[in-house]
């Protein structure tokens, strides 16, 4: 396949996740990006767990991030977990800091599943980023994160979100962690 029908393919599920549309896709646009980022080198791996109509697809760089790019503004309008799932391994810094932001700041209350999505992106990336960027996110927003998994870590494990619960605690202590090592607390 010719990189533009590559394109057009990633550009039809991009749509089709924006207009609501879940199951499946999510998983599917997210491996399609891991696949197409520059530090994988596993086509095996995604070409036996994608459909065989994207399992030869790579995208080239420019399209992945124009993509990512798409997905970070709808996250920073309209935080859902599904697109912060999609983003969490593109292997790129927008999405660690979009979705930073919108967890110091965010458009609307997010659910719990949102935050244990979104903490999880976050701590994952951002104590990494911050050892060659201090300044990458502002200090006030850095502040709230700090505050934010501080008030995660006292959340009571009951009740219907028990399980985001758990996540978002281990998430928001592994965040704490990696900023205590860089001195942020």
């Amino acid at each position: 396949m010719t990189s533009k029908s590559a394109r057009d393919i990633a550009n039809d599920l991009l749509k089709r996740l924006l207009a609501g549309e879940r199951g499946r896709l999510p998983s599917q646009l997210t491996m399609l990006l891991e696949k197409s980022s520059p530090m994988k080198d596993q086509d095996d791996f995604y070409n036996s767990v994608l459909p065989p109509e994207l399992s030869g697809l790579k995208l080239s760089r420019e399209d992945a991030d124009e993509i990512i790019a798409s997905l970070c503004a709808e996250i920073s309008r309209n935080p859902d977990e599904a697109l912060i799932s999609v983003v969490s391994f593109a292997g790129s810094d927008l999405p660690t800091k979009t979705v930073a932001e919108v967890l110091a700041n965010p458009p609307r209350p997010l659910t719990m599943s949102e935050n244990t999505y979104a903490t999880s992106l976050v701590s994952k990336f951002l104590p990494l980023i911050l050892i060659e960027d201090r300044e990458f996110i502002s200090k006030a927003d850095l502040g709230k994160l700090v505050e934010l998994a501080k008030k995660f870590q006292t959340l009571e494990e009951t009740g219907p979100d028990r399980s985001c619960v758990v996540e978002v605690k281990h998430h928001s202590a592994n965040l704490l962690k990696g900023l205590a090592h860089l001195g942020i607390s």
